[in-house]
């Protein structure tokens, strides 16, 4: 999920009353709602770093955890003097824990996945409920922040007694239409998924499906289905008479070879496969030798530059690896 949305949903938080609770509580909590993002450093190391790290132990449980709890240590250090108050430092771990929850909790929605139990386990968990970027998600936010202000500002030029409650609840209703928007979005996964599993594919049997959700409407899916021999990729929609599976995109797997076997050795691969969810890959002859490309089907499409990683690695007519890379 972008970091918008991870302000917007930290100070929607903040503005329902969480950030009450202590001085600068509001700010700490913005702060903590972002500091799991702390791994987009890794992108300093190249596209190869960034992969690997990228939603690994910042966005675990127990990483996130520390890392709010090192937001509500320096907002104490900073504020114990200027702004005295009973319980300070356990109030700002409060509030900063909560800041984590709501970071994990949008991501591990979204289809990115995070490794939730690390390092005890390194599995990725994505529900695919929420796109990277979810256009609803941060409209109902925003109205919910931005549209109790506005009515404050009329009320006092009118001469009313200024009041909080209209900001609370505002922020308050914008959170709960928030988890109703990720309810229904789950509820049209669990549907699409049960669409792509059902039929089959020019004759072949679905071994794995998935769902993802699209920016702009609720009511249109991207599906992927895996085969024995393929990748197939449907459009899905909810929408009145076209509902049901659209366009279909075949990707065919390729075949056992001395030169796949020799380019999914190298790191790049490696790292690669174990970041993919549906890894395409296409063995591309060259001049001098081989090609072997492997892209992740479930960002063929629609993803974000950041995301849209294709691997590279060249080799030679007797399958030596002469460079790799990430694009």
């Amino acid at each position: 999920m972008d970091i918008f949305t991870h302000t917007l949903t930290g100070l929607a938080l903040a503005r329902a009353g969480a950030g009450r609770v202590a001085p600068y509580g509001t700010l700490a909590l913005v702060v903590a709602a972002n500091i799991s993002d702390i791994d987009y450093a890794y992108a300093l190391g190249g596209p190869l770093s960034y992969l690997a790290r990228r939603g690994t132990w910042s966005h675990s449980l127990l990483g996130a955890a520390g890392l709010a709890a090192g937001v509500a240590l320096l907002f104490w250090l900073l504020v114990r003097r200027r702004r005295p108050a009973p319980h300070l430092l356990r109030n700002l771990l409060l509030v900063c824990q909560l800041g984590a929850f709501s970071h994990w909790a949008l991501d591990g929605a979204s289809a990115s996945g995070i490794q939730l139990l690390y390092p005890f386990s390194e599995t990725f968990y994505a529900l695919d409920w929420l796109p990277a970027v979810d256009l609803w998600l941060v409209a109902l936010l925003l109205l919910g922040l931005l549209l109790p202000i506005l009515f404050r500002l009329i009320s006092e030029e009118i001469g009313a007694r200024r009041s909080e409650s209209g900001v609370r609840w505002g922020a308050g209703l914008a959170l709960a239409a928030c988890v109703f928007l990720a309810a229904g979005r789950g509820t049209l996964h669990s549907d699409a998924e049960a669409q792509l599993d059902s039929r089959l594919y020019r004759g072949r049997t679905p071994l794995r499906v998935a769902a993802f959700p699209t920016p702009l409407s609720p009511l249109q899916w991207h599906g992927i289905v895996e085969t024995e021999s393929t990748y197939e990729t449907v459009e899905i929609s909810f929408l009145g008479v076209q509902r049901g599976g659209g366009a279909t995109r075949t990707y065919y797997k390729p075949e056992d070879s001395a030169t796949l076997k020799a380019a999914l050795t190298t790191r790049t691969a490696t790292v690669f496969m174990a970041r993919a969810r549906f890894p395409h890959l296409m063995v591309i002859p060259q001049p001098q030798g081989w090609q072997v490309r492997i892209q992740d089907i479930q960002y063929a499409s629609d993803a974000s530059g950041l995301r849209r990683h294709v691997a590279w690695i060249e080799l030679d007519e007797s399958n030596q690896v002469l460079s790799e890379g990430l694009r």
